[in-house]
Formats: C-alpha cells, structure tokens, sequence
C-alpha cells in the first residue's frame, strides 16, 4: 500500500509539471503576439493578446508570464490614454519575483510609467521616473544598455521640450546622438531623422536661423539617401523656419509638401493637425479667405471622424478592462476550486493509507474535519474579498473626470446600465456616465465641477435626456434615475412605445 500511495503521488506531480510546462510555451507564445502587435502600432489587440497571456499565466501561476503580461497591458493602456489602469498593472508588475529578479524588467516599468506621467502633464513625477531608470541602465550590458539610454534621453528631452526648458532639452537630445554613434547609420538613419529635425526646431524657437537650416539640410540629406518614407516633420519645420522669417510663401509651400506626405503615409492626427495649421495660417496673414474656410471645413469633418473613432476606442477599452476583471475574479475562483479538490484528494489519499495503518484512528479524522473546516474558511474569505465595497473608489474616479469611472460603475451596477441600454440601445458613453452621476445623486453643480463645463450646459443635457429617455417634466432627475432599477416593467414598456 505505501508503494502504490508514492507511486500515484509521483504520477500527480509528473502530470501537474507537464501541464504547467505546456501552459508556460502558450503564454509565451502569446506575449510573442502581443509584442508583434506592439511593433505594428496595434494597441487594442495588443492588450487582448496580453489579457489572454495573463489568464493562462494566473491559471498555471506562471510567475514571468505574469510580469511580462501585465507590462505589456499597461504599456499598451498608456498608448490608449487609460493611464490609471496602465499603472494600476505596472504595480502588478512590482509584485512579481520576475520583476525583483530582473534589472531590465525594472528598467522597462520606471520607463512607461514616466511616459505615463509625462501624458497627464506631471512632470516632476516623469522626471523622476526616468532617472530612476538612468540608475538602473548603468548594470545593464550590451545593445539593451544603449538602446534603453537612447529612449530614456529622448523621454527626458520630451518632458523639457513640454516645459519649454529648450537648453536641457538641447542637452538630452545630443546625448542620443552620442549613443547613436555605436551603431550602423544606415540601420538607425529613421532615428537620426528625428534628433536633426528636433534640433532644427529647437534653434526656430530660440531665433537661430542659420544653424537650424543646417540641421534641417542635414535631414533633408538622410531623407534623399536613405529613401526615409516619412518625412513630413522636416517639411513642417521648414515651413516653420521660414515662416520666422517672415517668408509666408515659401512656409505654405513647405506645409503643403508635408501634408502631402502626411496623406501618402496615412498620418491622419497629423492631418488633422496640419488642416488647423494652414486654415489659421491662411486667415492669419490674410493670405485667402477661400483657402482658409477650406482648411478649416476640412478640419471639422476629420475632427469629427477621429473624435468617433477615439469614443468607439473607449468603449472597446473600457469593455475589455471589465471583461479581464471578471476573468481576474473568475481565476480566483477556478483556483481556489482546485486547490481544493486536490487537497480533497490528497487528503482521502493520506486518509487512506493511516487507515489501513492504524484503523480508523480517531485523532487522524479529526485532522480531516479540520482541514475541510479551513478549506470552508478559505472559500468565505476569498467570497468576501470578491464582494468588496468599491463605492469610495468610485465616488474619488467620478470626482477626478477619470475615463475609469464608467468601467467600475458598470461593475458595481450593471442592472442600471443595462436598463439605460434597454430603454435606448444607441445610447453612448458619455451619457451614461451623465446618468451614472445622477443615480450617485450628484447634484448639477456637482457634475459641472467634476466635468469641467457650466451649469447651464449639465442643465441642457438634463433637458437633452428627459426627452430622450421621456422622462416626465414633474420627475425630480436623480431620483427617477435612482428607481430606474425598481421598475422593470415600466422600463420594459417604454423601450417599446
């Protein structure tokens, strides 16, 4: 009997390491999608792939797989604007023996969460996390040490150039170039592209005309010898330098060129941004009032299509955050289930075996009852954890304007928003997070304050949605918004009149 107990352990153990070994090469070939879709600029199904990785990773306890799929998220949500969220995942990150192992891993979160900062126009907090990175880099080796010094710089002189700080940013931007140095022009001629063009704008801004045509010669010069495809910041600094000096004719024919390579390349932000340049250009110097409203006309029509597309993108992200948090739970859950069968099974082995040694001793059921009793216990607390108040969390999103806030509302009332879409299936985001406000009894002044508009505009969106919603005249907003749940059958009728 005891060899048949080993026996039937060893075949346990045999099959749990084959499974996890096949789990771990799923996970990493995933995470080899995920980065393919980080090189294509493909964000959203960059963040799909890694939630994937991430699932598998909690369901084999795959310590590297959890690090490196978290990062990859939060890396991605940060590129999506979900800046909590991403940091939220890079703190995951902290926690994995992964990250506490490998300096480059360390490196790597100090740098995205820099550029995260860097977006939300904290500065400080972004310098500081890119000089951690800078101590961390020193015990790197390597193209990995080069290549993490070069995009460290060029974040630092990202945060100067947004502060204005046009000497530190000169400083940052020769350093790339000195790192640059160490390999082969050609394979890296895109990024000295950049660095030239980056040092012709800056001797724009400080009035140095002559050396900023220099540099803007010399990328012109990469542009026709490496046949770079890109190429449109060039132009625009051109039309920039001669614009400073007074040369409007020759600054339009430069921006023209580049919103031609900006068309050829597909570039449609900076499209966008290139229409708003030229129609105030045009209007500005009183140069044609034609061309003018005709930049401008172009400009609201791809503003539009983008600022679509941008609110289609937030539902998509906002959807995929609550779906990897029922995941997240759902995991925790499976596991727990089986740990416990395994420690059933386990346990009725080990019961076994001492009770054909020692019949039924007494002593050894009451080890049972105990453990089952733990096991119960095990089970209640991690239901608690599950089922934790997350309302302050909520009320500190909605007061912060937070894109957050309407994926946490959803969580804690999805009988609410799922009555909202009932009464209007088109509804959109931005209208249930207005009555998400109203169901936490916000009043207009409240919601005017947190959304950064005027009174009088939270009042015409309330009259907006009393007509959409067909909400009486007599009804006070919050509360017909706070029973909405109460009455299905009301809402049920409604939708259909």
């Amino acid at each position: 009997m005891k060899k048949q107990f080993l026996f039937f352990l060893l075949l346990f153990c045999s099959l749990r390491a084959t499974a996890a070994d096949d789990g771990k090469q799923k996970v990493d070939s995933l995470l080899a999608k995920a980065k393919e879709f980080e090189i294509s600029g493909n964000s959203l199904q960059r963040l799909e792939t890694a939630m994937k990785a991430l699932d598998l990773s909690l369901i084999y306890n795959y310590d590297e797989g959890k690090a490196r799929a978290h990062f990859s998220m939060a890396d991605a949500l940060v590129n999506l604007g979900v800046f909590k969220e991403g940091i939220k995942h890079l703190e995951r990150v902290e926690n994995t023996n992964y990250y506490k192992e490998k300096i480059l891993m360390q490196s790597e979160v100090h740098r995205v969460k820099g550029r995260a900062y860097t977006k939300l126009r904290l500065f400080q907090q972004a310098l500081r996390e890119f000089h951690l990175q800078l101590g961390l880099i020193g015990s790197l080796t390597g193209d990995a040490k080069k290549i993490s010094y070069l995009y460290t710089y060029g974040n630092i002189s990202t945060v100067f150039d947004q502060t204005g700080q046009l000497d530190s940013m000169q400083r940052y931007i020769e350093l790339q170039l000195s790192v640059l140095r160490d390999f082969d022009v050609q394979n890296v001629a895109e990024m000295y592209l950049g660095l030239y063009d980056d040092l012709g704008q800056l001797y724009v801004r400080k009035g140095d005309f002559i050396k900023a045509g220099q540099y803007l010669k010399k990328s012109q010069a990469l542009v026709e010898k490496y046949k770079i495809p890109v190429f449109h910041n060039t132009l625009t600094y051109l039309g920039n330098l001669e614009s400073r000096k007074g040369n409007h004719q020759q600054a339009l024919a430069f921006y023209e060129k580049s919103l031609a390579n900006m068309r050829a390349v597909g570039n449609r932000h900076s499209i966008k941004n290139t229409y708003r340049l030229l129609a105030d250009y045009y209007r500005d110097y009183n140069l044609s009032k034609a061309k003018s409203d005709e930049y401008e006309l172009a400009f609201s029509r791809l503003n539009d299509s983008l600022e679509n597309e941008n609110r289609q993108v937030v539902d998509i992200v906002l959807n995929q955050i609550l779906k990897l948090k029922d995941q997240e739970s759902a995991t925790k859950i499976s596991r727990t289930i089986k740990i416990s069968l395994i420690a059933v099974v386990l346990l009725l082995v080990v019961i076994g075996f001492f009770v054909w040694r020692v019949r039924r001793n007494r002593k050894l059921l009451g080890q049972k009852e105990e453990a089952l009793q733990e096991t119960e216990t095990i089970n209640r607390e991690l239901s608690e954890q599950i089922g934790e108040n997350k309302f302050a969390t909520l009320l500190e999103l909605a007061k912060s304007n937070n894109p957050e806030f309407l994926a946490l509302f959803t969580e804690l009332y999805p009988e609410f928003i799922q009555s909202l879409k009932t009464l209007d299936p088109n509804i959109r985001s931005t209208e249930l997070e207005f009555c998400a406000m109203a169901f936490l009894n916000f009043t207009t002044k409240n919601i005017a304050e947190y959304t950064f508009v005027t009174v009088r505009a939270v009042q015409v969106r309330k009259n907006r949605l009393r007509k959409k919603l067909d909400i009486p005249s007599d009804a006070d907003f919050n509360n017909w918004m706070q029973e909405l749940t109460q009455r299905p059958a009301m809402a049920s009728g409604e939708a259909s009149a």
